[in-house]
């Protein structure tokens, strides 16, 4: 089979390959490119589609991007036999790293005729964040491939929101653990807030968060991953208040500090506020976590050594932009004179 033109189009118009090429491509027909230019926009590729990955092993648990063949090679290179040490190798690889799930030689034979064959295809599909429901109407896949694939597909949620099992499998394997949680205070006292913040596995497979703040109990449910960020949700046991966190994780394993940001509501006005948050890993255990009670740093303090706190209290010291407060408006006028003010 050959590329259709429908996603050979939709890859010279991606903004992440116009932008690498440095326009270029606008320029010039791809038929023309040098291996050198295939080989940039490869690199763009391979890197998008690993992340996608680690989204959705089943890409390559389910031969759809990868052939079994070397996909077993990759194994044995692991000296492993499971899919997730893969996924881990792939974690690890690095920002000037990435797999070669296609190469800028095979580009530049797909825009000169060259056939391709279905993983690579599928590859390329997964590059541009396909839905998989369109697969077929982007590569014209013969009915009988697609009735395999459905068939198997059926059973994951691929495509669909990302927080999938596959997930929850990653953050099992880098993400529990014992945090320290900083962020600012919203009732004016321009603290920072230094609270346990524990991420667990029970013992019926559930990820969940324990955090107690200002003497409030919240008990959360790690929802998943989804576009390399941490979704997670917190009830306040003892009032009726949602948190709700989103914490950037990127390609990192086993990260030392994760940034994020947390929206809540305002103890002074009642209103929704978005927190800049910040998770410290903790290497040692400390005997009863959760049981530390919360501190108040004042951002005005002047820390004598380079501990973890005077690190962070410094950090937003010099950020002020960490919380975000919104207005009480009814009407359009509201917000004109919201300006004028």
């Amino acid at each position: 089979m050959q590329l259709t033109e429908k996603l050979k189009t939709a890859i010279e118009d991606h903004p992440s390959i116009i932008a690498a090429l440095k326009n270029k491509s606008r320029e010039n027909r791809w038929e023309g490119f040098t291996r050198t230019q295939f080989n940039l926009v490869a690199k763009v590729i391979n890197k998008q589609i690993s992340k996608e990955v680690l989204v959705n092993p089943d890409l390559v648990e389910m031969s759809l991007i990868i052939g079994k063949q070397n996909f077993e090679k990759q194994l044995r290179a692991l000296r492993s036999s499971h899919i997730y040490d893969f996924i881990k190798y792939l974690s690890a690889l690095g920002e000037y790293r990435v797999f070669n799930w296609v190469s800028g030689k095979t580009l530049q034979s797909y825009w000169n005729g060259g056939d391709a064959k279905y993983v690579k295809v599928n590859a390329l599909t997964v590059f541009l964040q396909v839905p998989f429901a369109e697969w077929d109407e982007w590569q014209k896949i013969p009915d009988q491939r697609m009735d395999l694939y459905n068939s198997s597909l059926s059973r994951h949620s691929f495509a669909g929101n990302g927080f999938n099992r596959s997930s929850m499998a990653i953050i099992k394997s880098y993400y529990l653990g014992n945090y320290f949680l900083y962020y600012p205070k919203t009732d004016g006292s321009r603290n920072i807030v230094k609270t346990p913040f524990i991420l667990k596995e029970l013992d019926n497979g559930q990820i969940i968060v324990k955090s107690v703040s200002e003497g409030h109990r919240y008990s959360g449910k790690v929802i998943g991953i989804r576009d390399g960020c941490l979704y997670i949700n917190c009830q306040n046991l003892d009032f009726e208040e949602m948190e709700q966190y989103v914490f950037n994780i990127g390609l990192e394993t086993k990260p030392e500090v994760l940034f994020g940001v947390s929206t809540t509501v305002s103890v002074r006005n009642r209103r929704p506020v978005a927190l800049k948050n910040i998770l410290v890993k903790q290497t040692q255990d400390q005997k009863n976590f959760d049981g530390i009670p919360e501190t108040e740093l004042p951002i005005d303090k002047v820390f004598t050594t380079d501990s973890e706190e005077a690190i962070i209290v410094n950090y937003f010291k010099h950020n002020t932009n960490y919380i975000i407060t919104t207005n009480s408006c009814r009407k359009l006028d509201d917000v004109k004179k919201l300006v004028m003010g």
